[in-house]
């Protein structure tokens, strides 16, 4: 399929629609806020709550296995086989492209997404239509337009390395994007919430002041009279040298001539711009439906807490992801007979494993019903089959009996 495509194949008249990003840091765009700091992709990321947001979502989306699955049979009947030799599969078991493995693609794509509400790739397919290849593109350098009267979109992207624009069909772009409003291209949460990060960044910004131009002592020596310059110098470098430090914690000062020594402790303000920071990190664990402690914020929960809220991180944070994820992939690679035989499908077993006691315990359970066999469990558990016959065999309770399909039960006579 030929890539270098010209302006001119699809007409010149196109309706162009707001660029995916607002921040193109090239032509120097930021989104101002009422907090006096502009707020920016790159200068987001200076926050820690959304650094470590945008990469617990994206690293767990990328270390999670995608599996292509060819279906079987029609509707509620239909059975699944997975087909490692689909070429999606191969696509994202092996490498996309030429410079990155599948989890480095999954994880920068994402991590897009997360800050600027679009991921792109450019899809190279075989003569037959294949894909055999997916090439990222950065969403600063991209623009999606509309063509008139149609529901299609085009394109144009602004490669850095040759320096010129590219058009390329809806057909040649794998896009993944956040919540839109137009359908056409994802809004950014940064641009939703951007008072959020603005106040964020605006608290930062002032604490880093505060550290670089603000005068923080530990105490105050005071002395009841005037003293000489020699003798003020002489008690502060005496001070230093024999209090000052950590190598001298723990000693006892001796004090002369009725002074006296005021420590100073935390001030109103201080303790403020520490709730602020604090109250920062709520926030943007609210914009990325990520549980605080999952950010690293450990102040308040416990063990039971935590546990209860890792189920929550994989069914409200991580869960919609992989479903956008899966859904994009099916429309951009897949044709639409394509789409009827078979389904992708992220295999998230590893996300939802309790500690080994809880798994065995559950083993049990399936095994005993007749849910697993023996080699199903070790599959699970990533060992090697059994090879005697016993090892795909399936149990069953001898205390359970099929239902009576609707025949009466025998009674006992009555007794007159």
């Amino acid at each position: 399929m030929q890539l270098n495509l010209p302006f001119d194949r699809i007409g010149a008249h196109v309706e162009k629609r707001s660029a995916p990003s607002s921040w193109d840091l090239l032509a120097g765009k930021h989104i101002d806020t009422e907090a006096g700091v502009p707020v920016s992709p790159h200068l987001a990321e200076n926050l820690s709550a959304v650094f470590a947001g945008v990469q617990i979502i994206s690293q767990t989306v990328a270390t999670l296995s995608l599996v292509v699955y060819r279906l079987t049979g029609d509707g509620v009947e239909a059975a699944r086989a997975a087909d490692p030799n689909h070429p999606v599969a191969r696509l994202f078991s092996r490498e996309p492209n030429s410079l990155q493995t599948a989890t480095e693609f999954l994880e920068m794509t994402t991590a897009h997404c997360l800050l600027r509400g679009n991921g792109y790739a450019e899809i190279v397919r075989d003569g037959r239509g294949a894909p055999v290849e997916l090439i990222p593109m950065h969403p600063d350098h991209v623009s999606v337009m509309r063509i008139p009267g149609t529901r299609r979109v085009v394109y144009d992207y602004s490669d850095p390395i040759t320096g010129g624009t590219r058009r390329l069909l809806q057909d040649e772009v794998l896009h993944l994007k956040d919540r839109s409003d137009d359908g056409i291209v994802g809004k950014s949460r940064l641009q939703r919430a951007r008072e959020t990060f603005g106040t964020a960044l605006a608290v930062e910004r002032h604490a880093g002041a505060t550290f670089r131009n603000g005068a923080t002592l530990s105490g105050v020596l005071s002395h009841p009279d005037a003293m000489p310059d020699e003798a003020h110098r002489r008690i502060q470098s005496s001070f230093r040298e024999s209090f000052a430090g950590s190598r001298n914690a723990g000693k006892i000062a001796v004090l002369e001539e009725g002074m006296k020594f005021q420590p100073i402790s935390m001030t109103a303000e201080d303790a403020e711009m520490l709730a602020s920071r604090k109250f920062g990190v709520e926030q943007i664990s609210r914009l990325y439906q990520i549980p605080p402690p999952i950010l690293g914020d450990l102040q308040s929960g416990n063990y039971s807490a935590f546990t209860e809220l890792a189920r929550w991180f994989h069914g409200m944070t991580i869960r919609p992801w992989l479903q956008r994820w899966e859904s994009t992939i099916e429309r951009a690679l897949f044709s639409e007979d394509g789409r009827r035989t078979h389904v992708v499908e992220f295999d998230t077993d590893e996300l939802l494993r309790g500690d080994y006691l809880q798994r065995l315990q559950g083993y049990r359970i399936g095994r005993e019903i007749g849910l697993y066999s023996a080699n199903d469990l070790r599959r699970f558990e990533s060992l090697n089959p059994r090879t005697d016959p016993d090892g795909d065999s399936f149990l069953a309770p001898l205390n359970m009996a099929p239902e009576q399909k609707g025949a009466p039960k025998d009674r006992e006579p009555v007794a007159a």
